[in-house]
């Protein structure tokens, strides 16, 4: 499913509405960043990482094996949130693949929202914004949005007015490329305003140029295949693939001896198919149409299987998953080398498990991670499971 940053996101930028890159770069965020972390004039730049519920722990080991010693982490502030010091350079932060998005925080030690309007503390956010910008290429964000509680009140309507004014963007309530957040700091001390730094979220891959309905989010499809634990002489099979979300998320995690996709429906693979042309990974898979519970493989050629089995949503009935689940298993087990890795994930809990039960203990459960995903106006709770093929 497709995910949507939450919360921090807006965009600012001085100068005319055609030119949208400030002139001189942006001094505020630069001179933070040459202070450093250690033993230096102040503190490094504050960020949060957002992530979907459940998938904080992944951000946090892939903050510190991708950031090193450049991190410093804070915490989780809230649900979906980890925060972080972090003074380095902008690549491997827009380089993150199990967050939705990193947000730049400034803490403002004012008592409420309407000081921000005054002169020292509005230059400061002007400068803020337009850091963030500078570091996207020239006309990257040309619309804004500010998100908080009383975001229409004559306070924000007016702050609204002197973003517009020092940016050269334009507002729009829906979506935006520059997305700001203004909530209180944490102990009631002042506010705080968090600007994504992208115009859109890292969740939302550049390859991504075909899409199918109900389509699994990026960050939990590379979630998944970490679970695997890729490495260049794995097989790794995708069941009912879809879109090829998993395909591509597995190449990026680097080379495999073979990765296949699987599909029924022709136009799943076309799209597939168009999404790996985007990400260079084309000539790196293969595609092969046929149901996920009768494939034209012999048995025990796979190292790794994955799998987003149908929720009953937007994809497939409850009777059609009765049907399916157990097929899916029983054709898994067959693909599959004893020792195998599955890794799975679904919603319609009930019948996962009833179709496991069922299997008579090919596939041993290893490990389940509960998720919050949102759903239009609110939230689903899907489950990852990590299940080991047991010696024949």
């Amino acid at each position: 499913m497709t995910h949507r940053s939450r919360g921090p996101g807006s965009r600012p930028r001085p100068g005319g509405p055609r030119d949208r890159r400030p002139s001189g770069g942006p001094p505020h965020e630069h001179s933070a960043r040459k202070r450093g972390p250690r033993g230096s004039a102040g503190p490094p730049p504050a960020y949060e990482a957002e992530t979907l519920f459940g998938l904080e722990p992944f951000a946090e080991d892939e903050l510190r094996r991708r950031l090193g010693q450049s991190v410093r982490l804070l915490g989780r502030p809230a649900p979906g949130r980890v925060a972080m010091a972090y003074v380095g350079a902008d690549a491997p932060l827009d380089a993150l693949r199990s967050v939705v998005a990193i947000h730049r925080v400034e803490t403002f030690a004012v008592p409420r929202p309407k000081a921000l309007l005054g002169h020292e503390h509005l230059t400061r956010l002007a400068a803020l914004l337009q850091g963030v910008m500078a570091r996207q290429p020239r006309g990257a964000f040309e619309t804004f949005r500010v998100s908080a509680a009383g975001a229409d009140s004559p306070v924000f309507q007016r702050l609204k007015a002197e973003i517009a004014r020092a940016t050269g963007l334009t507002l729009h309530e829906e979506e935006a490329q520059l997305q700001i957040a203004v909530r209180p700091a944490p102990g009631g001390k002042g506010w705080q305003v968090l600007v994504r730094r992208t115009p859109r979220p890292l969740s939302a891959r550049a390859w991504r140029v075909c899409n199918m309905p109900g389509a699994l989010d990026a960050t939990i499809a590379h979630v998944m295949v970490t679970l695997a634990r890729p490495r260049a002489e794995e097989r790794f099979l995708n069941l009912a693939c879809g879109s090829g979300t998993f395909l591509v998320e597995r190449l990026a995690e680097g080379p495999a001896r073979a990765v296949l996709g699987i599909d029924i429906d022709s136009r799943a693979l076309d799209c597939a198919r168009d999404n790996l042309q985007a990400a260079g990974r084309l000539a790196d898979a293969h595609m092969v149409r046929a149901g996920a519970g009768r494939a034209p493989l012999g048995a025990g050629q796979f190292d790794t299987v994955v799998a987003d089995l149908p929720w009953a949503l937007l994809v497939g009935t409850r009777r059609e998953n009765e049907a399916l689940y157990p097929a899916l298993l029983a054709e898994a087990a067959r693909v599959a080398v004893p020792g195998a890795t599955l890794v799975l994930i679904t919603a319609s809990h009930r019948v996962f498990e009833e179709a496991l039960a069922r299997g008579g203990g090919r596939w041993v459960p290893e490990a389940t991670y509960p998720l919050r995903v949102p759903w239009e106006r609110g939230y689903l709770e899907p489950r990852i499971h990590v299940l080991r093929r047991a010696e024949d």
